[in-house]
Parts: structure tokens; C-alpha cells; sequence
């Protein structure tokens, strides 16, 4: 891009702006998959820790399945990554024109795991997760209202729940 049409783009009005839907699906992806992959190593990163151990995956990866099951304050590892599970399951259920399971209170019943129930448990979270990446990126659309907010929404609740991961595995590791 020329040094004018940068300066320009930055002088945009924001009241008639536009951009198109495909690059706001593409940075929507791409961020919410740093969000769940982390980045590969020596790559900048927008909201991770960098890495792939600094997304949701690569957070989980690190904890037993006794690590996950210790309770912080209320609330445990394998706790958080049920519900992000479940939430990005309704966000697949909404592309696929179902109605999403909105039982929030349901999405918090898994507390303690053993190692199998650790494992599938983390399995299960990146096949939602590799579904939910396809689906925004193949069959998202901006102009639906529903879909818009709960792109934002979706996203917002993901990387708050990757925070609190991060915050109980350094609570659990220490101990």
C-alpha cells in the first residue's frame, strides 16, 4: 500500500467507513484461532502469550487431569473448559440452523476429570473449536444481526475463559 493511500486510510470518515465482510471474517478468524492455537513460536500475536501453549489448546495441554479438577476459588480448569465446549457448540448449533442448548448453568457441571475424561474432554474442545473456525470462515455473515453480535460475543467470552485458564494453571502448577 502507497505512503498516500495509508494516510488516507487512516483519515477515513468512521460514520461512512466500510470494510468489507471478508476481511473482517478473515481477522475474526485469525484472532479467534490464535484465541484456541496460540501462535506458532517467533510469530507476533495479537491476544496470546505467544506460542501455541498460549492459546486455549496449548494452555490445557499443560495440566493433568488432577491439575484440572483442583479447585481455585470455586471453580476448576476442567470446569472452564467444559463451558467454552459447550458455548462454541451453540455457536455451531446456530450454523447449523438448530437451536442452540442454552442451559448455561448445565455448561458448568463438569468439575473433576480423570485422565480419559481429561483427554476427550480436550479432544472434544478443538474438534468444536476446528469447527467453529470453519464455520466462521466458510458460512459466517455480517449482514445477519445475530450472527454479527454473537461473532463479538463469542469471541469477547472466549478469550475471557482463556484468561481465567491461564490464571488457574499458574495456581495449580505452583501448589
Amino acid at each position: 500500500m502507497t505512503e498516500a493511500a495509508l494516510e488516507n486510510e487512516h483519515q477515513a470518515d468512521p460514520a461512512t467507513e466500510q470494510v468489507s465482510g471478508a476481511r473482517l471474517t478473515k481477522a475474526l478468524h485469525d484472532r479467534y484461532q490464535e484465541l484456541l492455537e496460540g501462535m506458532p513460536a517467533g510469530e507476533p500475536t495479537w491476544v496470546t502469550t505467544g506460542g501455541p501453549e498460549g492459546g486455549i489448546n496449548g494452555t490445557l495441554a499443560q495440566l493433568s487431569a488432577a491439575q484440572a479438577s483442583r479447585d481455585v476459588d470455586g471453580v476448576t480448569a476442567a470446569a472452564h473448559a467444559e463451558h467454552v465446549r459447550w458455548a462454541m457448540q451453540m455457536v455451531n448449533d446456530f450454523f447449523d440452523g438448530c437451536a442452540p442448548t442454552s442451559d448455561w448453568s448445565a455448561s458448568w457441571t463438569v468439575r473433576e476429570v480423570d485422565e480419559a475424561a481429561w483427554d476427550k474432554l480436550r479432544d472434544d474442545l478443538r474438534q468444536v473449536g476446528a469447527k467453529l473456525l470453519e464455520n466462521l470462515r466458510e458460512r459466517h455473515s455480517w449482514a445477519e444481526e445475530m450472527a454479527m453480535l454473537g461473532a463479538f460475543a463469542s469471541y469477547g467470552h472466549t478469550a475471557y475463559h482463556l484468561g481465567a485458564l491461564r490464571q488457574l494453571m499458574k495456581r495449580v502448577r505452583s501448589e
